[in-house]
């Protein structure tokens, strides 16, 4: 995939599980990195681990639910570094509750969460993108929008929200494709992330009997696969839903 010093990448949620995997491999392959989460002290925390002068990481707070204070704390970043050339939507995150059982507020929160905050970050960058006629997204949506959310019951809210990340990837991906931009998806299965570490061994057997090759993802993994979609190896490939589920949704 090569290097990507001076790219610019603006990670949503990357203070997280996920992101900050996706955060350090970025960084560590010598791109800017703007890390931007609900948890600002997280996202400082990480950014100075990372870059401890500031200049290469830089944190950025923001409810990515809100349109107006997501654009409010990514312009700063847009002015400051001319633009960004790579985002990953990988903020989310799902409530299990069954939908006869749902009220309105919680559906609302699985859709802001997980399908807004998609649009928010987009909405933000992708103009600069299209004026310079370049640029990479990658979304992480879920295997349960492919699936139906069957390796967790009463996940129906947030595979609704992540199975409209997919047909948001699909749409803007054709709108865009002459314009230089790429807008592709991965669609992530159960992951080894510390969260699993509560399975109970009934829970995690019951799990990997969902899964043909019986392992969970990798962070690591699915990181690399990001970099590959948002390296210059990629600039054919668009309007993707990659499964990593080690074959559930086959």
């Amino acid at each position: 995939m090569g290097s990507f010093g001076g790219r610019r990448v603006l990670v949503t949620g990357g203070a997280g599980a996920l992101g900050s995997v996706i955060v350090r491999s970025f960084v560590a392959a010598g791109a800017d990195v703007a890390i931007l989460d609900l948890d600002a002290g997280r996202a400082g925390a990480l950014a100075d681990e990372l870059d401890g002068n500031g200049q290469r990481v830089r944190p950025v707070g923001a409810d990515l639910t809100d349109h107006d204070a997501t654009l409010a704390a990514i312009t700063p970043v847009l002015d400051g570094w001319g633009g960004i050339d790579i985002l990953v939507n990988a903020a989310g995150g799902g409530t299990v509750k069954p939908f006869a059982e749902m009220d309105a507020a919680t559906w609302r929160v699985q859709m802001a969460r997980n399908l807004d905050s998609v649009f928010h970050a987009t909405r933000a960058v992708l103009p600069d993108m299209l004026e310079r006629r370049d640029g990479r997204i990658v979304n992480i949506a879920s295997v349960a929008a492919i699936a139906g959310g069957r390796l967790v019951r009463g996940a129906t809210a947030y595979a609704t929200a992540k199975a409209g990340v997919v047909g948001l990837t699909k749409a803007l991906a054709i709108e865009v494709a002459e314009r230089g931009v790429t807008v592709n998806a991965l669609a992530p299965g159960a992951q080894a992330t510390p969260g699993r570490d509560n399975d109970t061994p009934e829970r995690r057997e019951a799990l990997l009997a969902q899964i043909p090759t019986r392992l969970l993802g990798e962070p690591q993994h699915l990181a690399d696969v990001v970099l590959f979609l948002a390296s210059a190896s990629a600039v054919n490939i668009t309007g993707v839903v990659l499964p990593l589920d080690g074959g559930h949704s086959i």
